[in-house]
């Protein structure tokens, strides 16, 4: 960091890298109980605090990425040390402290006086994660109003149906004084949230790491308020926007996740490809933190609080932990969930325990209904919440939750102009989409129009794309005809009736060039 080229350039991501680093060496020293690499990863917060703690202007812009604000803060609860705390908030502080910043990577106002997200959505998203853990330790009331403000900006006004949160590969960021007052500036931004309501489908970005920035922020406001809002968010991410980064095969992948493909006719924009690719060293930061993502996944499912046990998210497997009052658990969970909506809970403990376990009730679901050892349990089952079950269990109690799962059309908001008069198809948390693989020769993806009244046929298929649910269905084809040499015409009102098969998105391009779409015409 003392080579002034290094230490003054952005792109170098010093700090990131650092980051990184340090939160690395914290869980090392959890797992390992070893002090090598912690030790290393002390003195570089220490350079680095030493280097930034009375910076001035020069110095005041180098956090572009702002993953050193979670490592400071981690590093804290692992060490102790308050100036690793009060590191990550000088951080904070500084964004937005002096004139002259940009919406690119959120310094153009102090976080505490944003009003919407902008900028580039990995930083912003890291910015936001990192605001949260520091509110855990400080407890300071203007963070969390901030970030609020901040998601409910997010979730109600740019996010995408799958998740995605990063509309635009460049756009232009008007910035305003944040007093009323006329725009003082215009300049681009890559990676960026875009303007409310404008969610395009085909030069859609929404870069893999931005949305695994997202399900970090989300996770945080979700230890802080136990509310399942949070929890939702994070399980239509990571089914339907991060997974779609990786192909089948474990290799390919996408850095974009557009929601409609044109196939060998698509606009690639920056990041883009019409099928998925091998890897490239200058485009290796999505892979790895997709495969960093997956790897810890197991830790979103569950949490555990003084008063008992949570339940996040659903999948087969296992959880041996220990409750806060000190009582071993073991948690055997059997499902085929997300394709079946039916969960059962096997509690194992040394003797009877009271405790409250709390069950994630999705947001998707209609009614939900909760048995114990095979009898209804009167407990409130809300959607969008957690159904709270408070007893003394006994070894060997099961419980079922069950979630009907019915494909669901879903429509956006009529301010969504891309979206208007199209509807996309949901069923449970998997949200799905047509390709032209699984359609009769000769129709194409854009010709396809979703009765409002479609009756879907659920269908396992082991055989397909790693084992999918497809859904069928009778839609309405409306032939485009020949376009050459038109932008316009009069309108045509020749249809025919034709089966399509949707599969999820998630899974889509697995199967050469293709062309997709998540959102289609309605037909009312």
């Amino acid at each position: 960091m003392r080579d002034e080229p290094r230490s003054y350039d952005t792109h170098h991501h010093a700090l990131h890298v650092i980051g990184h680093l340090i939160t690395a060496a914290c869980i090392h020293h959890r797992v390992t109980g070893k002090q090598s690499l912690l030790n290393i990863a002390r003195r570089a917060a220490d350079h680095v605090w030493a280097t930034f703690r009375e910076c001035g202007p020069k110095l005041a812009r180098l956090l572009f990425h702002p993953t050193i604000i979670m490592a400071g803060v981690e590093l804290y609860r692992t060490t102790g040390v308050s100036r690793y705390l009060e590191m990550a908030n000088h951080f904070i502080d500084s964004r937005g402290a002096l004139p002259g910043g940009t919406d690119q990577a959120q310094d153009f106002l102090p976080l505490r006086r944003e009003r919407e997200v902008v900028g580039h959505m990995v930083l912003a998203t890291h910015l936001y994660a990192g605001a949260a853990d520091a509110y855990m330790e400080t407890g300071d009331p203007s963070l969390l109003e901030a970030l609020e403000r901040l998601w409910q900006d997010l979730t109600e006004h740019k996010l995408y149906v799958n998740g995605g949160c990063c509309a635009y590969h460049r756009a232009l960021s008007v910035c305003w004084p944040g007093d009323g007052g006329s725009p003082t500036s215009a300049y681009e931004v890559s990676g960026a949230a875009g303007p409310a309501y404008d969610l395009p489908n085909a030069t859609a970005h929404n870069e893999a790491c931005a949305q695994i920035g997202s399900v970090m922020w989300n996770w945080r406001m979700l230890a802080i308020t136990g509310e399942a809002r949070y929890a939702d968010v994070i399980e239509r991410t990571v089914y339907n926007s991060i997974l779609s980064a990786i192909g089948l095969d474990g290799v390919s992948w996408f850095s974009t996740n557009p929601l409609r493909c044109h196939g060998e006719e698509h606009l690639l924009l920056s990041g883009d490809a019409p099928q998925r690719f091998a890897p490239e060293p200058e485009r290796a930061c999505c892979p790895s933190s997709v495969l960093h993502f997956i790897a810890e996944w197991h830790g979103y499912l569950y949490s555990i609080s003084e008063e008992g046990l949570w339940l996040h998210h659903y999948g087969a497997g296992t959880l041996e932990e220990t409750l806060a009052n000190g009582m071993p658990v073991r948690v055997i969970q059997e499902t085929r969930y997300p394709w079946e909506g039916e969960i059962e809970l096997t509690l194992e403990m040394p003797a009877p325990a009271d405790f409250t376990f709390r069950l994630r009730i999705p947001e998707w679901v209609e009614e939900a209904y909760l048995l114990l050892n095979d009898r209804p349990l009167d407990v409130a089952a809300v959607p969008g919440s957690y159904a709270r079950i408070r007893r003394t269990w006994l070894p060997g109690d099961r419980l079922c939750l069950i979630l009907p799962m019915e494909p669901c059309l879903i429509e956006a908001h009529p301010r969504v102009e891309q979206l208007r008069g199209q509807v996309a198809v949901m069923r449970g948390p998997i949200l799905y989409c047509l390709e032209s693989p699984d359609l009769t020769p000769g129709v194409r993806v854009s010709e396809v129009h979703i009765p409002a009244d479609a009756r879907w046929s659920a269908r396992y298929r082991s055989d397909l794309l790693g084992g999918i649910t497809t859904l069928e269905s009778e839609a309405i084809r409306v032939p485009e005809g020949d376009w050459r040499g038109r932008l316009y015409r009069p309108l045509q009102r020749q249809s025919e009736r034709v089966p399509i098969r949707l599969v999820p998105y998630y899974a889509w391009a697995n199967r050469g060039v293709s062309e997709m779409t998540v959102w289609m015409p309605v037909q009312r």
